[in-house]
């Protein structure tokens, strides 16, 4: 049985009891319920890869799921699309109980609300949504397409504060103020793992020793940052960096396997001297 771990972040309680002082309760569980199942369909996309995404955490501004991050191309697009899927597939569902129910319409109109604009606006390309998910997977250049998709989200993420705010004076609705602040949070402040990923995908190129692989030594300095030594990696080469001082001392030697370790235990935008001799 697939079980979950859901989290809440204090601040949450703090939006849900906003939401019943103005009167909006049901819109708050609503998006709640809605928010929920998007995070638990990326988790069942993830199982179905292996992946134990079962870890949410619940926020003001938003919901985070834990698991892998290393995923290949098929795996990313899956697992960032069957959130969306989700939502618009539940749309569907509630059109469909309309039909069929057409007194129903009063009581469900928050829930297709909530998960159509979770859906298209989750389809966004900007990080951290799931569009950014979906161009990263299909990016050939992923550090190159992150760095873009984290300025398209910072700039919307501006823009959405910048009219909520406007628009508070209209209407009680902070929404549009809270997917602001996820989306400026994320795009500021995350990425790393994304970015991990990207830059450690280079280090899976399957050696073709029946063709042969050439065994080559490079001397690099120690103020060089750990992310820069990706250049010189290729499957037809098994590197090897000799890390020197400025006065071409030998500091230490880093392999590919090596590297590869220091990228799961160290900020990637660190020198060499930081972790050379740890």
């Amino acid at each position: 049985m697939f079980k979950y771990k859901i989290t809440i972040h204090p601040l949450y309680f703090c939006l849900c009891l906003y939401y019943i002082v103005i009167g909006k309760a049901w819109v708050f569980f609503s998006c709640f319920v809605t928010v929920l199942l998007h995070e638990i369909a990326h988790s069942l996309a993830g199982k179905k890869y292996g992946y134990q995404m079962a870890k949410i955490t619940l926020m003001p501004y938003g919901a985070m799921i834990y698991g892998g991050e290393k995923f290949n191309r098929k795996e990313g697009l899956v697992i960032a699309l069957a959130g969306p899927l989700c939502n618009g597939v539940l749309a569907l569902l509630t059109l469909a109980v309309w039909w069929l129910f057409p007194e129903s319409f009063a009581f469900t109109q928050d829930f297709f609300n909530s998960n159509l604009t979770l859906m298209i606006f989750n389809l966004f390309p900007c990080f951290p949504l799931d569009g950014s998910r979906v161009v990263l997977s299909l990016s050939k250049d992923k550090i190159k397409a992150l760095k873009i998709l984290k300025i398209v989200g910072i700039a919307l993420s501006v823009f959405m504060i910048v009219f909520g705010l406007a628009s508070l004076f209209a209407t009680q609705n902070i929404s549009l103020v809270n997917i602001g602040v996820f989306l400026l949070i994320g795009s500021i402040f995350g990425g790393q793992k994304e970015e991990y990923s990207c830059i450690a995908g280079r280090l899976s190129f399957v050696k073709n020793y029946k063709r042969g692989v050439i065994a080559r030594d490079v001397y690099i300095s120690t103020d060089t940052k750990i992310f820069e030594l990706f250049r010189y990696l290729n499957r037809d080469y098994l590197t090897t960096f000799i890390v020197v001082n400025d006065k071409g001392e030998e500091s230490g030697v880093i392999d590919e396997d090596r590297l590869h370790d220091i990228m799961e235990k160290y900020d990637h935008k660190l020198m060499l001297k930081s972790v050379i001799n740890n």
